[in-house]
């Protein structure tokens, strides 16, 4: 016998001891199903959809820069040039 035979003998018997180990699995499992089609377990629940309201307004805000939503890098660098930033912690580069 040369190692040709050999390993084909091999891959041989490994393939078929895990086609029946395949096949063993699936037929406990097919059994086992048939047993416990009654034991499912499912699960369901009602979900509402909930409208969310802004937790702060314009009104409750005192900083009008804080209500307008953002500006554009252009317009911060001339908001700092009119010192009209305010900063509220240092700034570290």
């Amino acid at each position: 016998m040369n190692w040709i035979k050999f390993i084909l003998w091999l891959s041989g018997l490994y393939t078929a001891y895990y086609l029946i180990l395949i096949a063993w699995d699936n037929l406990r499992n097919r059994q086992v199903n048939i047993a416990d089609e009654t034991k499912e377990l499912s699960f369901s629940e009602d979900i509402e959809a909930i409208s969310l309201k802004p937790e702060l307004t314009s009104g409750e805000i005192g900083s009008s820069l804080y209500a307008s939503g953002g500006v554009s890098l252009k317009n911060m660098f001339n908001l700092c040039r009119d010192e009209a930033v305010e900063y509220i912690k240092q700034v570290s580069f």
